[in-house]
């Protein structure tokens, strides 16, 4: 049925909404208490009574006033309140529940004592102890054993389950069969806080609510925070009358008690009158939550009073807290075999476009049913730099102009879904039989006048009916003065709507399989670019933004894995428990981690000067110290070699300076590892000077002298041909030599441009086969030593000083790997931890929690970090959080962008402990224990040496050591390991020190001692 006067369901929402701030009662401290129980409120630690529940009379015959600021000794004996007083030294006070108290009360009828045993919870709250008692009713109870066969045969039928529905029945039976209501549903929430009946279990002559929806505003916000925040909702009779507290405020604070927490905790009138209305009598809820999300509910329905005991309320809160880890696993099952099915038509898609890049969108066209299966779509709209072609069921092709028109005004999102277009964009109602829904993904390029590339997928009007518990528009009323106001509905006897204008929702899956097709439709743009650069200047702008593109993700992809690596290493590492065996393991993964980092660092630095983003950071700094860790640094290889390191600094290098020391310290440590590198015997020799200082008047008051740092490094290494010498410093160019040794050719390319941006430039002159000299020069500024900042040095951080506050710190990561490493870090230091998977799910986390500070991640689903931290920072109390963006994007603009989002601070994947930890503490005040460390020193007399020459490979044979030589020219790690382990056992010493040389990525050692005379120097094992 219909009423006379609809109004539309989201106008509905939002009415409500405003009418439930408005009308919101204090659920949380209510003031009274349910009559099956009663509650005090005690004083630590002589446990005086402050507060009182008025029921106290019927039990013990004394006044709840007569009782204020007595001890809890007047009511039981000494014995007792000694045992209690014990219990609040554990730091969890859930673990001493329930615990039993026995007094003697005179009776009403012929005035005998009678023994009253209760059973009795306690908990914490601020400036009180509170303990809540209920008389145990009956001498028959479950035995332990019994609880534990009936949940273990629940936990198997779960286990059983073949779907979510499935699931979801067996739960409602086994919770039924477990407390014996009239009727046990299933009521799981939606996107919009709306909820509907997914399983019920009831007496044969009630009506069936199963497939009904309830209206967020049926379990209002503050009560769905303390269903998060506590399992079990218990009403045993709807119809009690309320226990009132002596006094009314706490006597403290003069405020309301906090009843959170409490079993007995009073109901709304607006709650008992909904219950009334549907003419139940006794209650009980069961949360179900995923992550500390409330997902559903257990909600228990009986039709005349019903008591439950608490140990069988614990059960079904166990039962609960179960099912809940259940229902999201299968949920997470079935949208994998979904995925699956996806994700095999993605490939195909893939594979097709990548091979023939040249014609995206023939292939497209040609591929149409996999377009359209791959997100299960009735239409698409195909539009490539302008050229617009439409297959299926679509809009016209001018409606999809203005359409793409409006999606890049709108924000220019990646990728955009909605299965309510016309809500969002009112045109889309003349095309709703085509288009009520729409997915679409988006190449934007800003630089190359506005070229664009879009794939729109269109979905048709499902017209649906949704079957409502009674009409909605019942639950507004108006009062004597006009004014809408809240009420229970009076009917709950099924309402149908029609909703139109809705396609079918996008499921996550195929917002995946878009998001992926965009990525590999980025791929095919560039390779197009690329081509077409050859054919028209204009197009070198797309390339090169592409380019850019492609760079960004490919780093994020890479650092995002790499963060969980390195990250995890660290993790490890912690533990003094693991064998020497495995802390070489782990080392070798570290070493190589960093330098797969080094690596993907280089090609974004060659990224930055190409793209003109190169600037610099400047800051003071220490020189001298500077050249003397870099020398520490490389000094370790060079006594690997058995090369001389000698530095040789002039009296007129100063010592505080004011400059881009990232940059220098790159600069020279590229230098002194390229010449120990291409260096067998001899010596490496760095030499420093100022020269031309002068002075660069700014100001009167203000004035500046500038020097020119003027570094030499000369080895005795291999050389350079003089043809070769400028073609060192072109990206990815390497000489003959220097393609026997691992690395990319970038980093003289990378350390000239930073020279050139520091005011200098690096230059070299070479002898073929006797030595090389590289000359760097760059300006530096002269600065006083107060201007120094002098970094402390502290070991590990290893846990939170005693005596601080508890900080909470919300993790938002959609990477599982990374998500699990920054909590089990930062747990295991001492902080407490919530993690979310998306944006979303960090403003309801968030709202909920309000933790001290975010680490957010950017690029998540749902919802980005940058658009959560924005809507973070526009609620209330939203300015106050500590909001640090952490991100395996590495550019300069995107710590610029997550200023701007709104984030306090920025971190880049991979992360080191020590910045994370530093970030927490200037931001929170935090204090750490940290454990004590001792830098190893590189004395030669504590290091023991082999000297590893070519004749002690003569116990191989000869083909053997071509195929080692080979394989270290060709950088092939995995065929050397091979060969290595074809070395005989009593060669052990040959075999650990050619692994060492492939450990530490020495193969141009290998390739030299395999066809000279020449010998290596190798830490001996």
């Amino acid at each position: 049925m219909q009423s006379p006067n609809p109004i539309s369901l989201s106008s509905l929402t939002s009415i409500l909404t405003a009418l439930e701030v408005c009308s919101d009662e204090s659920v949380y401290a209510p003031g009274y208490i349910q009559p099956h129980g009663m509650l005090l409120m005690l004083q630590e630690p002589q446990l005086t009574i402050l507060q009182i529940s008025e029921n106290v009379e019927q039990f013990f015959g004394i006044s709840a006033e007569a009782l204020l600021g007595q001890p809890l000794q007047r009511l039981f004996s000494r014995p007792q309140v000694q045992r209690l007083a014990g219990y609040l030294a554990e730091d969890n006070l859930e673990f001493c529940n329930p615990f039993e108290l026995k007094t003697r009360r005179v009776a009403q009828t012929d005035g005998q004592r009678k023994s009253q045993t209760f059973t009795g919870v306690m908990y914490r709250i601020v400036d009180g102890l509170i303990v809540e008692l209920e008389p145990v009713r009956s001498l028959k109870s479950i035995s332990s054993i019994q609880f534990y066969h009936r949940l273990q045969g629940a936990i198997a039928n779960f286990r059983n389950a073949t779907s979510l529905t499935n699931l979801a029945q067996t739960l409602a039976r086994e919770v039924k069969a477990m407390i014996g209501f009239d009727r046990v549903m299933i009521y799981r929430f939606q996107a919009d806080d709306s909820g509907v009946v997914i399983a019920e279990e009831k007496q044969s002559h009630l009506e069936s609510y199963l497939g009904l929806h309830y209206l967020a505003i049926d379990i209002p916000a503050p009560a769905r925070k303390l269903f998060c925040r506590k399992w079990v909702r218990f009403i045993p009779d709807i119809n009690y009358i309320p226990v009132f507290l002596i006094p009314a405020n706490h006597p403290l604070t003069d405020t309301p008690l906090d009843l959170s927490d409490s079993m007995l905790r009073g109901v709304s009138h607006f709650h008992i009158e909904y219950l009334q209305n549907m003419g139940v009598a006794g209650s009980m809820s069961i949360s179900l939550l995923n992550d500390k999300r409330l997902w559903g509910l257990i909600t228990c329905h009986h039709y005349s009073p019903k008591l439950v005991d608490y140990e069988t309320r614990k059960a079904c809160e166990f039962l609960g807290q179960f099912a809940s880890i259940e229902l999201v696993h299968q949920q997470e099952r079935e949208l994998d075999v979904y995925r699956t099915q996806v994700k095999g038509i993605q490939d195909e898609l893939q594979q097709t476009l990548l091979q023939e890049s040249n014609f995206i969108e023939q292939v497209l066209i040609r591929n149409t049913s996999q377009l359209l299966s791959l997100v299960h779509a009735q239409g698409a709209a195909i539009l490539l730099d302008g050229h617009l072609t439409l297959v299926g069921q679509t809009p016209s092709a001018t409606q999809v102009q203005e359409l793409v028109t409006w999606l890049v005004q709108r924000k220019g999102e990646q990728v955009f879904a909605t299965d309510f277009l016309s809500h969002l964009y009112p045109e889309a109602e003349a095309f709703k039989d085509q288009a009520s829904g729409i997915l679409a993904i988006s190449i934007l390029f800003n630089h190359a006048k506005q070229k664009s590339y879009h794939i729109i997928w269109f979905r048709p009007e499902q017209i649906q009916t949704v079957n409502w518990a009674g009409n909605p528009q019942d639950t507004i009323t108006i009062n004597e003065i006009g004014e809408m106001q809240l009420s229970p509905r009076k009917s709950f006897a099924m309402w149908k709507e029609t909703v139109r204008e809705t396609s079918l929702p996008w499921e996550v899956a195929e917002v995946e399989a878009a998001t992926e097709m965009r990525n590999t439709l980025m791929l095919a743009v560039l390779e197009f670019s690329q081509i077409a650069l050859e054919q028209a200047a204009e197009q070198a702008a797309i390339a090169n933004c592409a380019k850019s593109q492609f760079l960004a993700k490919m780093s994020h992809e890479l650092r995002t894995p790499l963060n969980a690596i390195l990250g995890f290493t660290q993790l490890m590492n912690r533990n003094d428990k693991i064998s020497s065996e495995f802390q070489e393991d782990l080392g070798i993964i570290s070493r190589s981690g960093e330098y797969l980092l080094t690596l993907i660092n280089d090609v974004l630095e060659m990224s930055k000067i190409e793209a003109g983003q190169l600037h610099l950071t400047e800051n003071s700094f220490d020189l001298h110290q500077l050249i003397h860790s870099i020398t520490d640094m490389v000094a370790l290889q060079a006594l690997e070699k058995k090369i001389d390191l000698i530095a040789q600094q002039h009296p007129s290098v100063p010592r505080y300076v004011y400059g881009d020391e990232s940059k220098l310290r790159q600069i020279i440590l590229n230098l002194l590892s390229n010449a120990i590198k291409f260096t067998t015997t001899g010596s490496v020799t760095m030499r420093l000077q100022a020269l031309n200082g002068r002075v660069d008047s700014i100001s009167t008051d203000d004035s500046k002298s500038i020097i020119t740092l003027h570094l030499e490094v000369e080895d005795t290494g291999c050389g350079i041909a003089q043809s070769d010498i400028e073609a060192v410093f072109q990206a990815f160019t390497q000489t003959e030599s220097g393609r026997q040794a691992k690395g990319t050719g970038l980093g003289l390319s990378i350390s000239r441009q930073f020279a050139r941006l520091m005011g200098g430039d690096i230059t070299a002159r070479s002898i073929l086969n006797h030595q090389s000299t590289f000359i760097c020069e760059v300006l530096l500024t002269l600065v006083n030593s107060v201007d120094v900042i002098v970094p402390e040095t502290t070991g590990a951080v290893i846990g939170l000083e005693p005596g601080q506050p508890s900080y909470r710190i919300l993790v938002a990561e959609d990477v599982k790997e990374n998500r699990l490493l920054l909590v089990r870090l930062l747990e295991l230091v001492g902080f407490e931890v919530c993690a979310v998977e998306n944006g979303k799910e960090a403003i309801a986390l968030w709202s909920e929690w309000h933790p001290h500070l975010i680490l957010m991640d950017i690029q998540m689903p749902v919802m980005d970090g940058y658009e959560s931290t924005q809507q973070i920072r526009g609620m209330e109390g939203g300015k106050e959080v500590v909001i640090i963006a952490v991100t395996a994007y590495a550019f300069e603009e995107d710590y610029t962008t997550s200023i701007q989002a709104g984030c306090n601070d920025h971190i880049t994947k991979p992360f080191i402990e020590t910045i994370l930890f530093d970030k927490i503490a200037h931001y929170l005040g935090v204090r750490y224990r940290y454990r004590e460390e001792v830098l190893p020193g590189l004395d030669q007399q504590t290091l023991l040496h082999k000297s590893l020459t070519a004749k002690d490979l003569q116990v191989m044979s000869p083909e053997w050591i071509i195929q080692t030589h080979q394989a270290a020219l060709d950088l092939n790690d995995a065929k050397l390991y091979n060969l290595i382990a074809q070395i005989p056992n009593q060669e052990q010493v040959l075999a650990n020190a050619l692994k060492y040389l492939v450990d530490n990525f020495e193969l141009e050692a290998i390739a030299t001692l395999t066809q000279t005379q020449g010998s290596v120097n190798l830490e001996s094992s």
